[in-house]
């Protein structure tokens, strides 16, 4: 399928074809993750393999990229929030209240939380809230299908619920359904097309797809509407990484560790893309900061002793992240521009 620049389509083109892609979208499947597996070769980048994996936008996924001769790197992905394995689930016949369930969730008590909303839907089963809680803690207790059946049920009591819309996005993402998820997030988007997050969850189908023009399409449209989604800076670098780009994956990830550093896995992605063009210090005081934002980030010690036997070419003109971070800043207003 054709598409045009993602440096030059804005918003009404985009989602005209958007709308275009979806009627020739395949029958629904499943959802949502981000990590990656790159092979480099010796000129950088020789190809790479992108496979979703994660949902909510908070917690890192990693991935591996392997370098001939040298210890293997590794490019992190966006990952929102990654379900954990299936956990076994009892049932309850006693009444439950929402807010009992919803703590369970809180507290990260997800097989307990599906035991809580089984009960709780059960007994209001036309709680649209009460679905969408259920198929969350499905979700997060590893059990897609359950999750799917939940969220749609959710839909079908009330069908512009958005927040349903959107994990059942990450769900089917997870599942390896891409086109349907670009198909749940395209009726978002009839809701809400001002919801930045509907459009970087369209830039990771994509990515699952391997359409990386379109991935940075759907991030731009993002950063439009929020210029301050880290995550959507954050995967636009990843891709960028993806692309062979590494001098304009510099600007986006610079950005985003620059409004938040304590992320590892944008401490590690910029370290990848400072690595990539040449600039071996700075790419190790990322690395450092990644292991310093999570000490078990394997990869990113890699990475650190990889980059720490490269000497550094002299004649490399500097780089100053806190001006390609700004540098960024005025690249998002320009899409804007583009748009009106």
């Amino acid at each position: 399928m054709p598409w045009a620049s993602p440096r030059l389509v804005p918003l009404l083109l985009y989602r005209r074809a958007l709308a275009n892609h979806n009627r020739r979208a395949a029958p629904l499947m499943e959802e949502e993750s981000m990590i990656t597996t790159l092979r480099f070769t010796p000129t950088w980048l020789a190809a790479g393999l992108f496979v979703l994996a994660g949902c909510g936008d908070k917690s890192p996924k990693q991935a591996s990229a392997k370098e001939p001769g040298a210890p293997e790197p590794t490019v992190s992905v966006a990952s929102e929030s990654t379900p954990a394995p299936a956990e076994p689930v009892t049932v309850s016949t006693a009444p439950v209240s929402f807010e009992t369930a919803e703590a369970a969730f809180r507290e990260r008590r997800y097989a307990d939380a599906v035991r809580d909303f089984t009960a709780y839907t059960a007994d209001r089963p036309g709680n649209a809230w009460g679905f969408y809680m259920l198929g969350l803690s499905s979700w997060k207790a590893g059990n897609l299908t359950a999750a799917e059946e939940a969220l749609r049920q959710a839909l079908s009591i009330d069908p512009t619920h958005v927040k349903s819309y959107v994990n059942l996005s990450r769900v089917l993402l997870d599942a390896g359904q891409p086109d349907s998820a670009i198909a749940m997030l395209d009726t978002v988007l009839k809701i809400d097309d001002s919801l930045g997050e509907a459009y970087r969850l369209i830039g990771r189908a994509h990515d699952a797809k391997g359409e990386r023009d379109e991935a940075v399409t759907a991030y731009h449209e993002a950063l439009v509407l929020d210029s301050t989604d880290v995550w959507s800076m954050n995967n636009l670098g990843h891709t960028l990484i993806l692309q062979g780009a590494f001098d304009e994956a510099l600007r986006p990830l610079a950005r985003a560790v620059e409004l938040v550093p304590e992320v590892a896995t944008f401490q590690n992605n910029l370290g990848i893309a400072l690595e990539r063009t040449g600039h071996f210090t700075l790419a190790a005081e990322a690395y450092r900061a990644a292991l310093a934002a999570d000490s078990g980030f394997t990869k990113a010690s890699v990475n650190l002793q990889r980059v720490e036997t490269l000497k550094e070419d002299p004649n490399i003109p500097p780089v100053d992240l806190k001006s390609l971070s700004q540098e960024f800043v005025q690249q998002i207003s320009s899409w804007a521009n583009e748009g009106e």
